[in-house]
């Protein structure tokens, strides 16, 4: 007897429930085939995804004079025979490929000031369009001419350009979505302290 009664009270639970849906208007004025169509897109989206790659690469400058006693740079790709000495000069390259079916939208990459460096001002570089920015606190915030509050002789407090020893991070914020099987390239130079 107790069971029937349960089955009563789920079925009609069941039956209230399918009355409710019933009554209710939908949510939107769509169409469903339209409602479908923006499922499906989202489906594609989450199945279709870029793939950027990256790999970052260091080369030590090498400053020789030539035959007739000019200055002669070149680059030595930095591995586990190159001595780097405190005064060097090091180039820190970053490739990036798409190798996902689907263009990469607001790429951005972000890369940290190594220790015992400092940034060379004005060495970040990409080919094609880029907003470069900097941050002097570890990675937190970002902008495109670091400032620091400097206390004067006489008291006063201005606002100057960071120096080169305060960058920890570089971003590079490319404009143009990265197309699948495109790439990107950035660039940028520190001295060994």
């Amino acid at each position: 007897m107790m069971q029937r009664l349960f089955a009563k009270k789920r079925l009609l639970l069941g039956l209230s429930a399918l009355a409710l849906a019933g009554a209710m208007p939908f949510a939107t004025s769509q169409p469903v085939l339209a409602q479908l169509q923006e499922v499906k897109e989202a489906i594609v989206q989450a199945v279709l995804r870029p793939e950027v790659k990256l790999s970052l690469g260091a080369e030590k400058q090498i400053v020789e004079l030539d035959a007739n006693g000019r200055e002669k740079t070149s680059w030595e790709a930095v591995d586990s025979k190159v001595t780097v000495q405190p005064g060097d000069v090091l180039r820190y390259t970053v490739d990036g490929s798409n190798s996902g079916d689907v263009e990469a939208k607001g790429l951005s990459i972000t890369q940290p000031i190594p220790n015992q460096t400092s940034y060379m001002l004005k060495s970040a570089k990409t080919e094609g369009s880029a907003e470069i920015v900097y941050s002097i606190d570890g990675g937190q915030s970002f902008v495109a001419a670091p400032m620091v509050e400097v206390t004067l002789p006489d008291g006063t407090v201005e606002l100057q350009p960071a120096p080169a020893e305060m960058y920890t991070h570089i971003q590079w914020n490319f404009g143009d979505d990265l197309a699948s099987a495109q790439s990107v390239k950035a660039s940028y130079n520190v001295k060994v302290q």
